[in-house]
């Protein structure tokens, strides 16, 4: 517990800067040793040929640089968004004078942890375990979750966004929000429970929500 702790009261710029780090690593190491020729011909064999589906891999190579410039942006702009949704929550229960944004901004920031953690595991799975797979393959997997008990050829597209959500890592992600509010706002556990489980959760719920539809006007 004295870990975690310490590890909530680091620097929110160290936190950051240590998330968007480890993100940048993940995608150098999924882009360098996850995804290669075969695995990108095997995920376009049916439509592509294999010149064809080289010469797009090597364009996405060259066109690689964009995802690292805007991870860091996309990891802020999803910060700012949970720390505005938990701080309603925190005003609905009046404890707002207790919890700043930049405290609970920084709460955000060390909770994703969780998920770059949930990451790395999928990296070593498909790197050490998955065997034969595809481009496909490394989309429709996520760690502890539901999805993991359907096959691609059984689920349609639109529900492959909201079974890679529903998993244990979201749900431990939700706990260390709450055990950070609790930590180091100093509000008691079962306020910061409320405050996040009224907040967070209908927001998730509307934002999966959003992306099944936007699923269903691309598929038609």
């Amino acid at each position: 517990m004295n870990l975690l702790t310490n590890y909530f009261n680091l620097k929110g710029l160290h936190l950051y800067i240590g998330i968007v780090i480890s993100n940048l690593l993940l995608i150098w190491l999924s882009k360098t040793l996850l995804i290669n020729e075969v695995v990108f011909y095997n995920a376009f064999s049916s439509q592509l040929t294999y010149d064809r589906s080289l010469q797009l891999f090597e364009d996405m190579k060259r066109l690689s640089w964009i995802s690292y410039t805007l991870t860091p942006v996309i990891l802020l702009i999803k910060f700012s968004m949970i720390t505005f949704v938990i701080y309603i929550g925190a005003f609905f229960y009046n404890v707002q004078s207790k919890i700043s944004l930049g405290s609970i901004f920084k709460i955000v920031i060390a909770s994703e942890l969780v998920f770059v953690i949930a990451g790395f595991i999928k990296f070593l799975w498909f790197y050490l375990f998955a065997g034969n797979y595809n481009l496909n393959d490394l989309g429709f997997f996520y760690p502890l979750s539901l999805i993991n008990f359907f096959n691609k050829s059984e689920l349609s597209k639109v529900w492959i966004y909201p079974f890679q959500t529903i998993n244990l890592f979201h749900l431990l992600y939700i706990l260390f929000i709450s055990l950070g509010l609790s930590k180091h706002c100093s509000i008691e556990k079962s306020y910061s429970d409320k405050i996040v489980l009224s907040s967070y959760i209908p927001a998730l719920v509307i934002w999966v929500a959003l992306i099944i539809f936007l699923t269903i006007d691309v598929s038609r």
